[in-house]
C-alpha cells in the first residue's frame, strides 16, 4: 500500500506528521490495474477535505484514474455511499473507486 500526501507545491510526497485527514482508498478493476495492482492507497488530504480535493490529489499521482473520475467512468464512494464532489471526507474515512460493473442473476433464476 502506498501512502502519500499533497505537498504545498501540489505534488505527492510521503505522509508527514502534520497532516490531519488520512483516508484509505479501495481500488477495484481498472483502478487497481492503473495503480500498479495495489488493493488500496492511503492519502493524506492537506489542502482540503472534500471529494474534489481528493480527485485533485489523484490527478497528480495517478492521472489516468483522475481522468476516469472526471469522465464519470469511475464513481467515488465515501463510507460505502456514492458521493459527489462536495462530499466531506473525514480522517479515517474509507473511500472506494468504483468502476462500471454488471451483475445480478440471469432472467429466470
Amino acid at each position: 500500500m502506498s501512502v502519500y500526501s499533497q505537498s504545498p507545491a501540489g505534488g505527492l510526497g510521503p505522509i508527514g506528521e502534520g497532516n490531519k485527514a488520512v483516508v484509505t482508498i479501495r481500488l477495484f478493476g481498472m483502478t487497481k490495474s492503473l495503480a500498479g495492482n495495489q488493493d488500496s492507497l492511503s492519502l493524506a488530504l492537506a489542502n482540503g477535505r472534500r471529494v474534489k480535493d481528493l480527485v485533485e490529489l489523484l490527478d497528480a499521482g495517478y492521472p489516468m484514474i483522475g481522468e476516469l473520475i472526471h469522465k464519470k467512468k469511475v464513481l467515488v464512494s465515501v463510507n460505502q455511499e456514492i458521493s459527489h464532489e462536495e462530499t466531506e471526507i473525514k480522517d479515517g474515512d474509507e473511500v472506494a473507486l468504483l468502476p462500471p460493473f454488471a451483475g445480478g442473476s440471469p432472467p429466470g433464476c
